[in-house]
């Protein structure tokens, strides 16, 4: 039972991180940690100086400091509208834009007065940074694919003009939404919030310090920093047994929202190795002053399952444990501890709060349990989350159409008449790439001999809006406008992944791949060694003919230093162009796979005089032979008595995405298991 809800757990947990409104949310979040970085920064310095004696500093960093979180909203705002509309395929300029404009009008953000002044109200539409970027994004998506509200013919201009004439009418009805929907949602909330601030305050000091942790760290775990979840809370209530702030600050949340002294622990305790860690190098110096931004988005907790029970359950913890020790009088709060300020080190304002080492000491206990709480999350976080590079493919997967797009429009500019036929083909393959997504696919290879499972060719694949997979169509179009680049790289970063994934499950298959030719020579081989050098003899490149004639000698040399790394060459689809055994012999690569064309169709066929006489011949120059396109029991006779090492092709299976051929090699394995202890 405990196996299946773990299960369960991390299957929804693994859709939540893919979802398209999550992605958005954290890429949003990353990006604006430079920002988020710098407001607690300012925060910190004029904190300090309005605790200093710097005085004639104070007012320029408290202006500052207010301009910054004056901004906040709307720059969280702007950010994952971006993101989110990047994702939806919708155009990043015009939607945030209009996005902005919504959040602007139909939120209490901006105060407009009689004498014509303007106030920032931090306050105002601050829980609408998330809800309006989502409901804006969703309805322009649904609204651009109403046919009748397009209003340019996508074949007789740009593709670039055609995007934004046909965003006239969904920019209007939604603006036009958002002004009937948001005002009426935000007078409810607000009604809402006043009745539950009643009811919390007739409630204990205990009940409302749970309130109060419970309330603030939903917020934060949803993106809404803490500064603004206090607004939006309005739970931070003093207690008798001290003033609230030092209290929480001290002995609630060790290190900052959520116990963070306790995460980075847990995180260091890990593995040195992990992603985990990393971030925790680069979010301690700041915990250091109790500023938790860095782990909170870069980790991230937000919006990631497997940190909200420790993350909600560890200040209350320790106000528990803590609330235990302050009653029976072993610790009390110093008379002067509301000097302590909010950003003074942990220990030192344990000491300062207490008046006592013993308050420090405490402490140091409180951040020994949170990191025992956090470590069990910390490892499934890192053994079933999407983190690191994982991430950066997953975003890369998603986005492949954008940046495809916006080469499009640099092309556009610059076509000539002659190219007009070409261009609308790149349009069609653009549209193909927008609304769906790049994946890889897995076709097995098996011994000629045994039928044994050896390895996989991995096969780009197009997963359309509908699920469906397709063929991509569009590769030598891409390939004449000099605009591989974009889908080389995803296969490159995917297929390393998923060679990790592979031996995650103790499967170590050779897997064999191909690259536009002209970025192999170029520039491609260097990124293909950085990450297939840890796979020796595991991975081979498949070079097509047009390499190696179009520049010989540098094919040499790309292929001499792929294998002084490991990495096995391939000759793809040999016999369908001028291919010549004198030159591939000179190259020096490890297998030449023949083209499914070679194939004889049955006993009749002149091809199987032809086929045999050239698998005899690289067999004896010493490459290995793979047949491709194997689809009939005609195919599987007549190769059983050729010198073919390996068979590819339907009559095996159909490609497999890397869940189906992982499933593939066990099963092999337990059919080979089983027949050896026969």
């Amino acid at each position: 039972m405990h196996h299946r809800v773990l299960e369960g757990f991390t299957r929804g947990a693994a859709k939540l991180a893919v979802n398209t409104v999550v992605l958005s949310l954290r890429e949003g979040y990353v990006a604006l940690i430079p920002f988020f970085v710098l407001a607690a920064l300012l925060s910190l310095v004029s904190h300090w100086l309005g605790y200093g004696e710097a005085s004639s500093f104070l007012h320029f960093f408290t202006s500052l400091n207010a301009i910054v979180w004056g901004l906040f909203p709307v720059v969280t705002l702007l950010s994952f509208t971006y993101y989110l509309a990047k994702n939806l395929k919708l155009n990043t300029i015009a939607v945030p834009i209009l996005v902005l404009i919504c959040f602007c009008t139909a939120t209490q953000y901006l105060l407009f007065f009689d004498d014509g002044s303007v106030r920032v109200n931090y306050g105002g539409g601050l829980i609408f940074t998330i809800a309006m970027p989502i409901f804006c994004c969703y309805l322009i998506h649904r609204l651009l694919d109403i046919r009748k509200f397009k209003l340019g013919p996508a074949s007789s201009i740009s593709l670039f003009l055609n995007k934004h004439l046909n965003l006239i009418l969904p920019y209007i009805i939604v603006l036009v939404a958002c002004l009937a929907v948001f005002p009426l949602i935000e007078a409810t909330l607000n009604s809402l919030s006043n009745a539950f601030n009643s009811w919390v305050v007739n409630k204990s000091d205990g009940a409302q310090l749970a309130l109060n942790v419970i309330g603030t760290h939903i917020m934060w775990f949803l993106g809404v920093h803490g500064d603004t979840a206090q607004h939006i809370t309005g739970l931070w209530e003093q207690r008798d047994i001290s003033d609230s702030s030092v209290y929480l600050n001290s002995f609630v949340m060790v290190g900052g929202v959520g116990g963070m002294w306790g995460l980075v622990l847990a995180c260091f305790i890990h593995g040195r190795a992990s992603y985990e860690s990393s971030i925790a190098k680069l979010g301690a110096p700041l915990v250091v002053f109790n500023l938790s931004e860095v782990m909170v988005y870069a980790l991230p907790i937000v919006f990631n399952p497997y940190f909200l029970v420790p993350f909600l359950t560890v200040p209350l913890t320790n106000a528990l444990l803590s609330e235990m020790v302050f009653s029976t009088g072993v610790l009390s709060i110093n008379t002067n501890a509301t000097n302590v300020p909010w950003f003074m080190p942990v220990l030192f304002n344990g000491y300062l709060s207490t008046g006592s080492f013993g308050g420090a000491l405490w402490q140091v206990v409180l951040i020994c349990v949170n990191a025992l709480m956090y470590l069990p999350f910390v490892r499934a976080n890192s053994r079933h989350n999407i983190s690191g590079r994982e991430l950066d493919v997953l975003i890369k997967r998603v986005s492949a159409g954008r940046q495809l797009e916006r080469q499009v429009e640099a092309q556009f500019a610059r076509r000539d008449n002659e190219k007009i036929a070409q261009q609308k083909q790149l349009n069609r393959a653009i549209k193909e790439l927008k609304h769906g997504m790049l994946c890889l696919y897995y076709q097995p290879k098996v011994c000629n001999k045994s039928h044994k499972l050896i390895g996989y060719e991995a096969l780009l694949r197009v997963k359309k809006q509908d699920g469906s997979i397709i063929a991509p169509w569009f590769i030598d179009i891409l390939d004449k406008f000099e605009m591989m680049d974009v889908v080389d790289s995803f296969v490159i970063d995917q297929l390393e992944l998923d060679l990790l994934e592979f031996k995650r499950h103790s499967f170590y298959p050779k897997v064999s791949f191909n690259i536009s030719p002209q970025n192999l020579i170029n520039r491609r081989y260097k990124r293909v060694i950085r990450a297939f050098s840890k796979f020796p003899e595991q991975v081979e490149v498949e070079i097509l003919e047009s390499t190696y004639i179009d520049d010989f000698i540098r094919t040499q040399e790309v292929v001499a230093a792929l294998k002084e790394n490991g990495i096995r060459c391939a000759i793809d689809d040999f016999g369908t162009g001028y291919s010549c055994l004198s030159i591939v012999s000179k190259l020096n690569v490890d297998t030449i796979k023949f083209d499914r064309s070679l194939l004889p169709e049955d006993e009749h066929d002149k091809a199987i005089h032809l086929y045999k006489s050239l698998s005899q011949m690289c067999h004896q120059l010493g490459f290995e032979v793979i047949a491709e396109g194997v689809e009939s029991e005609f195919h599987i006779d007549y190769m059983r008595d050729l010198p073919v090492d390996q068979l590819q092709g339907y009559y095996f299976s159909k490609p497999l995405n890397i869940e189906q051929a992982i499933r593939e090699c066990a099963t092999r394995r337990r059919i080979d298991t089983k027949a050896a202890r026969r």
